[in-house]
C-alpha cells in the first residue's frame, strides 16, 4: 500500500524541516561564534550546499543535466540574491550596529509584507484567521527575542548614526526577505522544485567568491581546520537540506504560509538554548514561544 501525501500536507512539513534545520543549526553556529566569523559561515554554507543542491537535482530529473526556463531563471537567481545574499548581511550589519533586540525584532515582521505582497502580485487569498495567526506568530518571536536579548544594557551605547543606519538597515532586510520569498514562488510556477534549487544555489556561490576574495585582503584570521570542517558539516543542514526543504515549501503552500512557520523558529531555538547553551528561559520566553505555536496552529489549521 502506497501512502499518498497531500501537497499542502508536504508543503507544511516540508516548512517544519525547513524551521527545525534553519533553528537546530543556528544554536551550533551560536556554539561556534567565538571560532569562526559570520561571513565565513556565509561562506562555508553556501558553497557546501552547492553539490548536495546537484547531488539531489540528478536524482529528481533522472539526469546528470537539467535545465529551467530562462524565464523562471531570472527570478530564481534574483530570490537568492536579493534574500539570502543582500537581505542577510545587511541583517548581520544591522544586528552589529543596534543589536539583537532591536534588528531581529523588525526584520522577522517580515511575514506580514510577504502575506501582503503575494495577495497584491501572485493573488494569493486573504484569509482573516491567517491573518490573525500571522500576527501572533509575529508578536511571539518579539517577545523571545526582547527576552533573549543579552546585549549589556549598562556600559555598551550606540551613537545616534549607528542607530539610524541599523533600524534603515533592518527595514530594509524587511523588504529583502519579504520580496524575496515572493519572487521565488513566482519563478517555481511550471518548473521542477530540485532544479530551481540547483540554480539558485549555483547563482549565489558564484557571486559569494569575489566577496570572499574581498574579505582576504589585508590581515584577516581564518578558522582553523577542525572549526571549518564543524561549519562545513553544519552548513550541510544549515543551508543544504533547508533550502531542499525550504523550495518544497514555497512550492506546495506558497510564500506566505512557509515564511510564518519558518519564521516562528524562535519557538524551538529558545528552550534548545536552555538544553544546550544553558541559557535562561524566562516567563517571557515561555509566553513568546506559546503564542508562536497558536500562530502556527491558526495558520496551518484553517477552521
Amino acid at each position: 500500500m502506497q501512502l499518498i501525501l497531500e501537497p499542502y500536507v508536504v508543503g507544511v512539513i516540508s516548512a517544519l524541516l525547513a524551521m527545525l534545520f534553519f533553528g537546530s543549526t543556528n544554536i551550533l553556529y551560536k556554539k561556534m561564534s567565538d571560532d569562526i566569523s559570520v561571513m565565513d559561515i556565509m561562506f562555508t554554507r553556501m558553497w557546501v550546499s552547492l553539490p548536495i543542491a546537484y547531488v539531489f537535482g540528478v536524482l529528481a530529473t533522472g539526469s546528470l543535466t537539467f535545465s529551467v526556463p530562462t524565464a523562471a531563471l531570472f527570478p530564481l537567481i534574483l530570490s537568492m540574491i536579493i534574500g539570502l545574499v543582500i537581505g542577510d548581511a545587511m541583517y548581520f550589519i544591522s544586528q552589529e550596529r543596534i543589536g539583537v533586540s532591536k534588528a531581529f525584532p523588525i526584520a522577522m515582521s517580515y511575514p506580514l509584507l510577504v502575506y501582503f505582497l503575494a495577495a497584491l502580485f501572485l493573488g494569493e487569498p486573504v484569509i482573516p484567521q491567517r491573518v490573525i495567526g500571522a500576527i501572533i506568530i509575529v508578536i511571539g518571536v518579539i517577545v523571545i527575542a526582547r527576552a533573549e536579548q543579552d546585549e549589556p544594557k549598562k556600559g555598551k551605547q550606540w551613537s545616534k548614526e549607528d542607530i539610524r543606519i541599523g533600524i534603515i538597515l533592518a527595514f530594509l532586510v524587511f523588504i529583502c526577505w519579504a520580496a524575496s520569498d515572493v519572487i521565488f514562488q513566482f519563478g517555481l510556477v511550471g518548473i521542477g522544485v530540485a532544479e530551481a534549487n540547483f540554480y539558485r544555489t549555483l547563482a549565489a556561490s558564484l557571486i559569494l567568491v569575489p566577496v570572499f576574495l574581498m574579505t582576504m585582503r589585508g590581515e584577516r584570521t581564518l578558522p582553523t581546520r577542525r572549526v571549518t570542517t564543524y561549519a562545513l558539516l553544519i552548513g550541510t543542514i544549515a543551508l543544504g537540506f533547508s533550502l531542499i526543504a525550504y523550495s518544497f515549501a514555497v512550492k506546495f503552500v506558497g510564500a506566505t504560509l512557509s515564511a510564518l512557520i519558518i519564521s516562528s523558529g524562535p519557538m524551538l531555538t529558545a528552550p534548545l538554548s536552555a538544553i544546550f547553551l544553558d541559557e535562561d528561559v524566562n516567563r517571557k520566553i515561555a509566553l513568546g514561544t506559546i503564542l508562536t505555536i497558536l500562530g502556527v496552529v491558526l495558520v496551518v489549521f484553517i477552521f
